[in-house]
């Protein structure tokens, strides 16, 4: 039996635009951020979605909004807020529903801590090549107050073993809308990357990331995977 996996980085932000560390600063998408999640949802328009998560920044929220509308499966998006803001009982999806988990703290970005907002060129010409590397793209360096590679991942992956893992084995097709670093985070888990190799992947905005995946036993096995690149 197989399941499927799709994993979409938001579209481009305002401050992806402007070259400055985001992590939980809730930007806005720039309109090519809004062109690439238009574009995801034509790529996906088909895929019959059994359910779909992301965090609680508008980026992924909106990215993630995006695609759902421009889906021809017929099926309707129930969504679902924050754990304990609202009687979840009230919204439970039935017959040719499917829940959408809006505010999922453990898919979000990584937190930059004293770095966010700041120009990464103005970061890299303070601190050097060595200290900026370190923070940005190092597997465990967490900046001043803020989280490492590192840290998504113990706050992502024990999230996706209960919420979503479960799904998948139950051959089902899965959305998530998330982030760079959350999502390498989950990349990480289903690719066996190394923590050194990890440091190199790049994941970019907008392009949905299609995995097929065997899930004969409690093991996920990638079958197939799929870049849906945009095209220039």
């Amino acid at each position: 039996m197989t399941a499927t996996l799709i994993l979409i980085r938001h579209g481009r932000s305002l401050w992806n635009e402007q070259n400055r560390f985001t992590g939980w600063v809730d930007v806005p998408l720039t309109e090519r951020g809004w062109r690439e999640a238009e574009t995801a949802g034509r790529q996906l328009a088909e895929y019959r979605f059994d359910v779909a998560y992301t965090s609680h920044l508008q980026r992924a929220i909106c990215t993630l909004q995006v695609v759902l509308r421009a889906n021809r499966s017929g099926r309707t998006p129930i969504f679902l807020p924050a754990e304990g803001t609202v009687p979840r009982e009230s919204y439970q999806p039935v017959g040719n529903e499917f829940p959408v988990h809006l505010h999922v703290t453990a898919l979000a970005e990584r937190h930059y801590g004293d770095l966010q907002g700041l120009n990464k060129d103005q970061v890299l010409a303070e601190y050097g090549q060595e200290q900026f590397v370190k923070w940005r793209r190092g597997y465990d360096t967490p900046p001043p107050n803020g989280e490492s590679l590192k840290d998504t991942v113990a706050r992502a992956l024990p999230y996706f073993d209960t919420a979503i893992r479960p799904r998948l084995l139950d051959d089902q097709t899965v959305l998530i809308s998330a982030h760079g670093n959350s999502l390498r985070a989950l990349t990480k888990e289903l690719e066996n990357i190394s923590d050194t190799d990890i440091v190199g992947l790049e994941i970019p905005t907008g392009v949905p990331i299609v995995y097929r995946l065997d899930t004969d036993g409690q093991a996920l096995r990638i079958v197939d995977k799929r870049v849906l690149e945009h095209d220039a």
